[in-house]
């Protein structure tokens, strides 16, 4: 598989993959805490949303490195780690303040933790599986 396509598809599959499973996650989550179905449904969409986005940084690292399983689960899991310091520093006006949002950064490292390693696991299993596809095909063509 070209390197080009190789790297795109990985993309793709990780903003799908994260954006459903965010979304997902999100929604249980809130439905459980006794939200109304249409809130739960509202804010998880966003999150999903804001998924999709982490999810093709993800998807873009596991195919330019062109990484395996645990590769990319562990990029999945510096996405979370990375998401929650934009949080905090974005959030926090000055430097007093870090260790107040810090602590209350534990609801997107509990939402955002299981997608993002589940979208870069994922995604490098789906990239290696299509390629090996595809060579299967083209070997079998050519004999």
């Amino acid at each position: 598989m070209p390197r080009i396509a190789r790297i795109l598809l990985s993309g793709l599959i990780g903003a799908i993959v994260c954006a459903g499973l965010s979304f997902l996650m999100f929604f249980l989550l809130t439905v459980f805490d006794d939200q109304k179905l249409i809130e739960a449904f509202g804010y998880g969409f966003i999150v999903g949303i804001i998924g999709a986005f982490i999810g093709v940084i993800i998807g873009l690292t596991v195919g330019i490195g062109n990484l395996g399983a645990i590769g990319g689960g562990l990029v999945g899991f510096l996405g979370t780690l990375i998401a929650v310091a934009i949080y905090v520093y974005s959030t926090a006006e000055n430097s007093s303040q870090y260790g107040y949002f810090f602590s209350e950064s534990t609801v997107i490292f509990v939402v955002l933790s299981l997608p993002t390693i589940l979208t870069g696991v994922i995604a490098a299993l789906l990239k290696k599986g299509i390629y090996n596809l595809k060579a299967d095909y083209f070997c079998r063509i050519s004999v």
